[in-house]
């Protein structure tokens, strides 16, 4: 017995050695030219008959099938890599070229089944969970992570949070999904993993990627809340609905528009994606380089327009343009058109299924941006590099904002009254830092003077509205005559500034028969030896009326003028309107102050309002 165990040892060594040999040979021919590959693979089919507990030569065969491309080489590749699986789960980077083969259903759960042999590795747990949320499968997916975290504690761990997020989001579980994702967020200074960015590059900004590639690793957590807090639908809410719907269109579209042909020449060549594009005119190929970013996300270019805007408004089967859908249709396999409705106007994005052949007319492969016209060129650039909310927002969100010199020097106190039941206000600055406010009734935030990016919803009887915006808050000078904003409030007595604000009304509609109180502050007014600051205020009511209106009549404005003598360099100017003096209509108000010590004008932004 002692012999014959000694014999088939002896036996396993030879065959060890025969096949290290072969790798060897193979390696060599590997590195020859193109048809070097071939001979090479027979050399590591046979290294792996001879060895078969050892990855490496199926790993050789991958190399080959991702050296080879097209559908030949992606079989090659992926059945090399599902045998390694069932292996050594962890072995080299051949998970991550997993995500780089096509896949669906059936490979998916071959996948799984492989890891399924190695219970005990955490690891190959973690792959499962993935696998499961690819297989719609969150219930399943939510158990394996919840035992990842198990078996990494006391660690956090951020890539088992997120895990847990996205399968919490996928069975609709949303608060369990914010909780996940909150944890993950609440460590995501000390991961290394680059799991956070990896969830969300895809819906990324230009100048997001810029900032990323820049954040060191203690400001990540701030970087990732900055990232979502400017996506944020409705900034009543506790939570970020925003956050929920990505991982939920991103399983969608893993699942829908996943690439067909991931290891075809168009995907796995930038010079190659040039020459189709070149079909066309000269302008596609700026489209041209936006789409390598769809093969890193193994999605075809639906998919990577489905995960920054969701589905489209409207989707015409064999037709390119639906602004435009006369002429010939083409094959409903083959051509898509989809259809945005935004703030900024339509954005209409063609699809054609060409990334096989050299020539963009050829219907083959997966589908990429075919843009037809300009407008469809440049709906698709900004298609790329923006991304939206589905969440409602039917409600006009109605609002006025008001502009005065905050008391510390430097800082300017910035006002919003919207229409509403309740209403939030959030200011980002360039860095995506943010100051917010919300409740019933006037909102106040203090920031710099600079420009911004604006969020305002507001809620009224359930009904949500939303204004997103760029705004410029104003600086006010200590030395430069100017004005801040014009405050107007249905009152009878003189108001200071806090009460004439909260008095104004949201859609600036006054009652007729009622007074009115205006309040402006003037800045930089030339003082005397005495203190003493002497200036005209104009204020105009210009009515606004219809073209037919102006032509039948004189629109006369209603003008009141008086000279002050103001007692300090910073003056509140009041006045108190009384009703006979203002007939009801719509009028555009201006108030001008001019320094007579200096004879310097200022006037401020005009306010509409309308007495009825």
């Amino acid at each position: 017995m002692l012999a014959l165990l000694l014999a088939i040892a002896t036996l396993q060594d030879s065959a060890i050695a025969r096949a290290q040999s072969l790798l060897a040979a193979g390696r060599a021919q590997f590195a020859r030219p193109v048809i070097g590959r071939y001979a090479a693979l027979e050399a590591f089919r046979a290294a792996a008959r001879l060895d078969p507990t050892n990855p490496e030569p199926l790993y050789w065969q991958m190399q080959v099938g991702f050296y080879l491309g097209s559908d030949e080489g992606d079989v090659l590749a992926r059945e090399a890599i599902l045998k390694i699986l069932a292996l050594t789960p962890d072995y080299q980077d051949v998970w991550e070229r997993f995500q780089t083969v096509y896949r669906n259903p059936k490979i998916w759960r071959r996948a799984d089944r492989a890891l399924a042999q190695h219970a005990e590795d955490v690891g190959a747990l973690e792959r499962r969970a993935e696998l499961a949320i690819a297989l719609d499968e969150p219930q399943r997916a939510d158990s394996l992570a919840a035992e990842v975290l198990r078996r990494r504690a006391p660690a956090p761990y951020v890539p088992g949070y997120l895990l847990r997020a996205e399968a919490s989001f996928d069975a609709g579980r949303d608060a369990s999904g914010h909780a996940w994702y909150d944890s993950a967020l609440a460590y995501a200074d000390a991961d290394s993993s680059g799991a956070m960015w990896d969830a969300v590059w895809m819906i990324a900004s230009p100048a997001e990627v810029r900032a990323q590639d820049s954040t060191p690793p203690g400001e990540r957590r701030r970087f990732f809340e900055r990232f979502w807090t400017k996506r944020d639908p409705n900034l009543l809410t506790p939570g970020n609905e925003r956050i929920a719907e990505h991982f939920r269109r991103f399983a969608y579209a893993r699942r829908s528009f996943r690439l067909l042909h991931p290891l075809n020449l168009y995907h796995r060549s930038p010079r190659y994606r040039a020459l189709v594009m070149a079909t066309q005119r000269d302008f596609l190929q700026q489209v041209a380089q936006q789409d390598p970013s769809s093969a890193l996300a193994g999605l075809d270019a639906r998919g990577l327009i489905y995960i920054r805007h969701g589905p489209p408004d409207r989707l015409l089967l064999g037709i390119f343009d639906p602004l435009n859908p006369v002429g010939g249709a083409a094959s409903p396999l083959d051509v898509e058109g989809w259809l945005y409705q935004t703030p900024a106007g339509a954005l209409t994005i063609g699809f054609r299924r060409a990334s096989g052949s050299l020539m963009a007319n050829v219907a083959a492969g997966d589908f990429i941006f075919l843009p037809t016209n300009r407008r469809q060129a440049r709906s698709t650039r900004i298609a790329l590099q923006t991304d939206r909310s589905t969440v409602p927002a039917p409600l006009e969100a109605r609002v006025w904002s008001a502009f005065f010199k905050n008391a510390d020097l430097g800082l300017t106190d910035a006002y919003y009254k919207a229409q509403g039941d309740s209403a939030a206000v959030v200011l980002w600055d360039a860095v995506g830092e943010a100051v917010r406010a919300s409740g019933p009734g006037l909102l106040q935030v203090t920031v710099p003077p600079g420009g911004y990016a604006l969020g305002l919803d507001v809620d009224s009887a359930g009904v949500l509205g939303r204004a997103r915006r760029d705004v410029v808050v104003p600086p006010f000078s200590l030395v430069d005559l100017g004005l801040s904003s014009l405050a107007l409030a249905p009152a009878s007595e003189l108001l200071d500034r806090d009460a004439t604000l909260r008095a104004m009304p949201a859609d600036l509609v006054y009652p007729t028969g009622m007074p009115l109180a205006a309040y402006v502050e003037i800045y930089g007014l030339t003082t005397d030896r005495d203190g003493r600051s002497q200036y005209r205020v104009r204020y105009t009511f210009e009515p606004v009326r219809s073209l037919a209106a102006r032509l039948l009549r004189s629109a006369r404005a209603v003008v009141f003028e008086f000279e002050r003598d103001a007692p300090t360099p910073g003056a509140a100017e009041r006045l108190v309107i009384e009703p006979d003096k203002l007939p009801a209509g719509r009028y555009r108000v201006t108030v001008a102050v001019t320094d007579l010590r200096r004879n310097v004008k200022s006037e401020s932004v005009a306010l509409e309002v309308t007495i009825r």
